[in-house]
């Protein structure tokens, strides 16, 4: 309960970044619509908002908190000098990647939008506002640092306030800049390296009140400098496979006419709420708490632990993809035909959102395995099922784009490539499943895990009768007034969550209100080492 406990505290964090993401993606379709210079900026802001996902979700903490974690079983002082090592080592990194991707940023958009090179006009626009957005590598990289450092401390809600500054910083561009004349897409594109300053400033506040100053410390020669080495590639492709399934999206679909990549990246948005707040907040949470066990060699408690987080993240999966699912039309509708976005625009990002979220629980169960295998010191084996899941995506990938080119549906191809991200999703849950049980690091008991996924489809399938019910009695109307789509709206979805909170405590899965006591009653920890008073605890 300890892990569901914290990982509500991120949660609630997380859902604050998102909502404002969600306002943050309404003003950008209102600002930029479907157009070219929405798919330019959209190109642009891929490979950062690569590494912020890769970083923030989980990628960076998969390979660093387990070393770090063991250092800090020894003392503060060994955990802050290896962590000082660390830093020391990427900011020299990532400053070279930075500044190499600045110059090489045409042959980059290249890569990820190969389709452009027809169209001089929007690949030379995706290069400036590229050369624009990439330089938050650096700082987010930095702020990944910094989080990962609180995390293992105890401290998790100061990272999970980081997407929020980069969020607010993009609405406040977008609100001031355009009325000052600018651009819309380059105010966006300026609000992303503002924002990473802004969360930069801010963890490194955070940091200090733990007592955690990092200073430069060349230590090449660091014993375990190689391990982080090794971990952090393979984990990057490990828990980094959904994203990098969205940059093989993103390029296949460059090749479809119109705005293609403008309707996965929306709908890539949505998908990614239930994805970040569930998913990732566990995720977090879980891989500190595995690495302490497994290092204690307490196998028992770490399968229970496990055990619970996978059932508790799994049965959210299934009831937010069916509401998502089923809600899809109207959500975009509703949240996105404003402005310059148009409702067919809404309608092709709605299909594509459908397609997405039938992956979710797959999602979601690989943010889960794949830190059991970091933490029990096993890097390669969600590589291996990431690698598999890739060549799915991209042979399905093109299998849509020519089948679409060959029999002229390229209008709705996008559909067919967000599906084929799911199919790349569950084939790489089903390898990683398979080969933690093959291994025997956990002992899950298979017999209670199997009764828990009876429950979790019944739970599910009760959510979807009534939100059909619901669309079947009380109709949506695309003509009504849109303070009026938006109460339908509302009340549906208040209707199916109360239906879902309902049948998880009836099904004993979770028992939100006792879980709500445990949050509300959560202590103080004072950090060993860290400054007294105000500074030194982190609410837990």
């Amino acid at each position: 309960m300890a892990i569901l406990k914290n990982s509500v505290i991120v949660s609630v964090w997380t859902v604050v970044s998102r909502w404002l993401g969600f306002a943050r993606d309404l003003l950008i379709a209102n600002k930029l619509g479907a157009t070219d210079a929405a798919d330019a900026f959209f190109i642009a802001l891929m490979l950062p908002n690569l590494f912020r996902r890769l970083f923030a979700e989980g990628a960076f903490n998969v390979a660093f908190v387990p070393i770090l974690a063991r250092h800090k079983g020894v003392s503060q002082e060994e955990a802050m000098r290896f962590a000082n090592a660390a830093f020391s080592w990427l900011l020299l990194v990532v400053s070279m990647v930075t500044v190499a991707g600045v110059i090489f940023m045409p042959v980059l958009v290249m890569v990820l939008a190969s389709g452009y090179a027809a169209l001089p006009a929007k690949f030379a626009l995706a290069v400036e506002l590229g050369r624009i957005c990439f330089p938050y590598l650096g700082l987010i990289t930095v702020a990944a640092f910094l989080g990962a450092l609180c995390n293992t401390f105890g401290k998790f809600a100061a990272y999970a306030m980081v997407p929020a500054l980069l969020n607010i910083s993009i609405l406040v561009c977008l609100f001031a800049l355009p009325g000052m004349g600018a651009d819309p897409a380059w105010a966006a594109a300026w609000s992303i390296p503002l924002g990473g300053i802004a969360q930069v400033a801010y963890m490194l506040w955070a940091a200090r009140r733990l007592g955690l100053d990092l200073t430069l410390a060349w230590l090449p020669r660091h014993a375990d400098l190689r391990t982080l080495l090794v971990r952090l590639g393979p984990a990057v492709v490990g828990v980094g496979v959904l994203q990098l399934s969205i940059i093989i999206d993103n390029s296949v679909a460059s090749h479809l006419p119109g705005t293609a990549v403008t309707y996965l990246q929306f709908a890539n948005r949505f998908y990614q709420l239930p994805l970040s707040v569930v998913g990732i907040a566990v995720a977090t949470v879980l891989l500190p708490e595995l690495a302490v066990l497994l290092g204690k060699g307490d196998k028992k408690q770490a399968a229970s632990t496990f055990t619970d987080a996978l059932a508790g993240c799994l049965v959210i999966a299934l009831g937010a993809a069916v509401g998502m699912f089923i809600l899809a039309p109207e959500m975009m509708e509703v949240s996105l035909a404003h402005g310059a976005f148009t409702p067919e625009a809404a309608r092709m990002s709605a299909w594509a959102m459908m397609a997405f979220v039938a992956g979710l629980p797959a999602y979601i169960v690989t943010k889960v395995t794949a830190p059991a295998f970091f933490a029990s010191g096993d890097p390669v084996r969600p590589v291996k099922a990431s690698a598999v899941a890739l060549g799915v995506n991209l042979v399905m990938n093109i299998t849509v784009l020519l089948l679409a080119q060959r029999y002229g549906f390229e209008n709705v191809a996008h559909v067919g490539i967000a599906a084929s991200t799911a199919v790349g999703g569950y084939a790489n849950a089903a390898l990683q499943w398979h080969w933690l049980n093959q291994r025997g690091v956990l002992e899950i008991d298979r017999p209670k895990f199997g009764r828990d996924v009876v429950k979790m489809l019944g739970v599910a399938g009760a959510l979807a009768v009534v939100l059909v019910l619901g669309k079947v009695f009380l109709p949506y109307n695309a003509d009504w007034l849109l303070v009026v789509r938006i109460v339908w709206l509302g009340a549906m979805m208040a209707v199916g969550g109360a239906v879902f909170a309902g049948a998880l405590e009836v099904s004993g899965l979770i028992s939100l209100r006792a879980l709500a006591r445990r949050v509300r009653n959560r202590r103080k920890v004072t950090l060993p080492g860290a400054a007294s008073g105000g500074s030194g605890g982190a609410a837990l």
